[in-house]
């Protein structure tokens, strides 16, 4: 059994959040605010700190480009693609299987 208590910290500390088993289906672009480069940046750590291959990892298909929040709105709005959104239990998934694809 995988003790989640590392991972909620880690996130605790890229977030400022606080995460534990009540919040895994949180999404980490929408919920945690992560995106962009920032998000590219966030799963780089997080595979260095819980030794998960990200080498099939696709971050155009989780997350939406470097823009600001009026911007993404408005494309949202109009250019709704949709995204496979990354979720806390995604990451808990990738620890425990050493990889996130």
């Amino acid at each position: 059994m995988v003790n989640y208590m590392l991972l909620y910290k880690f996130l605790n500390e890229e977030t400022g959040k606080i995460i534990n088993d009540t919040s895994p289906n949180w999404k980490i672009e929408k919920d945690l605010g992560i995106y962009g480069d920032e998000a590219e940046d966030f799963i780089i750590r997080f595979s260095n700190r819980f030794n998960v291959d990200i080498s099939n990892f696709n971050f155009k298909e989780h997350f939406n480009s470097e823009i600001d929040s009026i911007s993404l709105f408005i494309v949202n709005l109009f250019y709704k693609k949709e995204k496979n959104e990354l979720t806390i239990n995604d990451l808990k998934k990738a620890v425990k299987n050493g990889k996130l694809e």
